[in-house]
């Protein structure tokens, strides 16, 4: 019994080894594929909620790309009840006096005005009635991300392919501090990245986006996200129901520089995550963390007692977190150079393959989580997902 135990785990292991290989198979075709030059005007669209010097940074980044065609910059902010506008208004504001190209637009409040959606779809809602007619495509960019000169170009020169919907990037987590809930929150985003790739299963993020003006209103996407918590679901749903493809650029890998987090902080993030991907219907990638990593941790957890009798057994177990590791930071391997010479990066990959284990045990607990749960605070502000095309706001969560 102990054998077939360890074959199974084993076997997990090497599934997750083909998925990798297919991941560098797919980005090296990629950065050798020579596409025709397309560059329509374009509008990237900035959510901001509060201010700090790396946002700052970022939102400058936004405006210095080397796109060839003509393009502007919207942020968007909202209003805080008697509190006014949120922190990021008034320096975006003071951009937007420097930059010609630079817009800043202002939204309602959620809690006050009674929205069935968050914030941030209120913010894009209310940025995309407001553009001109003439853009043709639309490029989304978290606020905490950091992107290259390039980032607009390559994110949109592939919607010259009309079979492609939406063009995606991804994140990754480079932490400034190496403490163990930093370090795991930032292996358990990053893990995902290495999983992207031309498949059905593809998924859309709307930190990192580009979606053609036609094929965003074919797909209906604003009157998907009038009662939706996440803007980048719903994106992926109108895209796959338009039979369009999700198209992953690996060049478009934008940057997060975290800080200092708490268990509570990374609990409440990827419970977050994990919940709301369960909770809108995606299924198959909620599965597949089910079907990756529980076996193989009960498997660990299980067998160790067992195997502590036996070199033999307690090497073959203890082997796994090991290669779950050592694949991790072979996968770093798989980055754009640029982001490989990062100063931080490589030290911080080769600590955070020790708690690799630990941020996929994580991962099981948030796919447990979200059957049972269907509430969750983003912004300080409290949401029940009671289906997948709902989104009920509660109210503003007590400090």
């Amino acid at each position: 019994m102990f054998t077939f135990f360890i074959v199974v785990a084993y076997l997990l292991l090497s599934v997750e080894l083909l998925i990798l290989v297919r991941s560098f198979r797919y980005a090296r075709r990629e950065r050798r594929r020579r596409r025709k030059k397309y560059a329509p005007k374009a509008v990237i669209l900035a959510p901001h909620y509060g201010w700090n010097d790396q946002i700052e940074r970022n939102a400058r980044l936004l405006l210095r790309q080397d796109y060839p065609g003509e393009y502007e910059v919207c942020f968007i902010t909202h209003e805080r009840g008697k509190e006014g506008a949120d922190d990021s208004y008034g320096p975006l504001a003071a951009l937007a006096e420097e930059n010609r190209s630079v817009r800043v637009v202002l939204a309602p409040n959620i809690v006050d005005n009674a929205l069935p959606r968050s914030q941030k779809v209120q913010n894009l809602l209310t940025a995309v009635n407001r553009l001109d007619e003439d853009v043709e495509v639309l490029a989304f960019v978290d606020a905490d991300s950091r992107v290259r000169k390039d980032w607009l170009r390559k994110l949109v020169e592939p919607l010259s392919d009309e079979t492609i919907g939406v063009t995606v990037g991804a994140r990754y987590y480079v932490p400034q501090v190496l403490r163990v809930p930093t370090l795991v929150e930032s292996v358990w985003i990053n893990f995902q990245l290495f999983w992207q790739g031309d498949h059905s299963f593809a998924m859309v993020w709307g930190g990192s986006t580009a979606i053609r003006r036609k094929t965003f209103r074919l797909g209906e996407v604003s009157r998907r996200w009038m009662r939706a918590a996440f803007e980048d679901h719903q994106l992926t749903r109108s895209v796959r129901n338009l039979g369009l493809k999700i198209h992953f650029v690996p060049d478009c890998v934008v940057v997060t520089e975290t800080g200092r987090r708490t268990w509570r902080q990374v609990m409440e993030f990827t419970n977050r995550q994990i919940l709301v991907t369960y909770r809108m219907g995606l299924r198959v990638q909620w599965a597949t963390i089910i079907a990756l990593f529980v076996p193989k941790a009960l498997i660990v957890l299980g067998a160790l007692p067992y195997s502590l009798s036996s070199p033999g057994r307690l090497a073959a177990i203890g082997a796994i977190p090991f290669l779950e590791g050592l694949c991790y930071l072979v996968a770093g391997l798989n980055l754009p150079r640029w982001l490989r010479r990062e100063p931080k990066l490589a030290r911080s990959q080769y600590v955070g393959s020790f708690v690799v284990p630990l941020a996929m045990s994580v991962a099981v607990i948030n796919a447990v989580n979200a059957l049972f749960h269907s509430e969750f605070v983003w912004g300080g502000v409290r949401y029940v997902l009671p289906s997948p095309s709902e989104c009920h706001v509660v109210g503003r969560e007590s400090e």
